[in-house]
Formats: C-alpha cells, sequence, structure tokens
C-alpha cells in the first residue's frame, strides 16, 4: 500500500493520468462523430460478441482460410429438391442468417466433427427454419434442409 501511495503522490505520475484522461475524451468524442458513428458500431460489435446466437451465425458464413475470400454454402441435395419443390432462391434462403435466431433445442452442436445448428427467422410472410452443418475443421458449411411454415418435410431421402 505504501509504494501505491507513494506513486500517487509524485506530481508526475498524476499529471500523466490526468492528459491520458483529457486525451482519451477527446478520442471519443471524435469517433461519435462523423457519417458513420465508429465507436457505436464498435459498441455493438462487443456486445453481440457475448449472444451465443450472433456468435453461430458468425461461423455460418463460410470463407476460404486459404485466401480469406468469403465461399457460397452448399446446399444438400434433400435442400436442392425443396429449392425446386417451393419455388425458391438460395439467396432467400440465405437471408435466414441476417435476422434469424439459432434455436439451440432443435440444434445439435456436440456432435463430431461437424455441428448442425437450426435458424430461424421470417421470410415473405412466412416462418423459416433452415438447418445448416458447419463443420469447424474444413470450415465448410452445407445448408442441409429448410421448412417453410412448419409444414411436413418434403423430399426426404
Amino acid at each position: 500500500m505504501k509504494i501505491i501511495r507513494k506513486l500517487f503522490l509524485k506530481k508526475g505520475l498524476a499529471k500523466r493520468f490526468y492528459y491520458f484522461g483529457i486525451g482519451f475524451s477527446i478520442g471519443l468524442i471524435f469517433l461519435s462523430f462523423g457519417p458513420e458513428n465508429r465507436l457505436k458500431k464498435t459498441f455493438y460489435a462487443y456486445i453481440d460478441y457475448f449472444s451465443p446466437s450472433k456468435r453461430v451465425i458468425s461461423h455460418l458464413y463460410p470463407y476460404d482460410k486459404k485466401t480469406n475470400k468469403k465461399k457460397y454454402p452448399n446446399f444438400s441435395i434433400e435442400a436442392e429438391c425443396q429449392l425446386i419443390y417451393y419455388d425458391l432462391k438460395k439467396s432467400d434462403i440465405l437471408s435466414v442468417r441476417e435476422d434469424g435466431k439459432v434455436n439451440f433445442n432443435l440444434s445439435d452442436k456436440k456432435s463430431s466433427p461437424c455441428q448442425y445448428f437450426v435458424v430461424e427467422n421470417n421470410l415473405l410472410n412466412s416462418f423459416l427454419s433452415v438447418r445448416f452443418e458447419y463443420c469447424f475443421a474444413s470450415g465448410d458449411v452445407t445448408v442441409m434442409s429448410f421448412t417453410l411454415n412448419n409444414e411436413k418435410n418434403i423430399c426426404d431421402n
């Protein structure tokens, strides 16, 4: 305790903390103004890190580990059949990731080597539930199947 008191009693250290506080405050003001509120973006990204649903969905955007470029997820034969049956586009199905929530009750996150996650969202006034397969080792993401409005599975193999 005596060492800490001596450090704070020195004029130089207190002055440094004072100048640091002023500089930090000015930096926060600069970050909060402008066309893009970088402070707000950073804060929201930090808060989203603690949401398990957001963390899982961030892994469902596959990228090539060698080139660091985004890849398009694969679609299983069942998912391709369902796309034709419902007359939907792949981009419609993948849009479930944007504001979707992961249903952890229907997901199988303990399986190995690939985990299965069910992401649910509303799409074109319909309830869409998409089952993704995420392989951590390879970074591959596959759309296994999906259902619209909780209908029975179409195109079961």
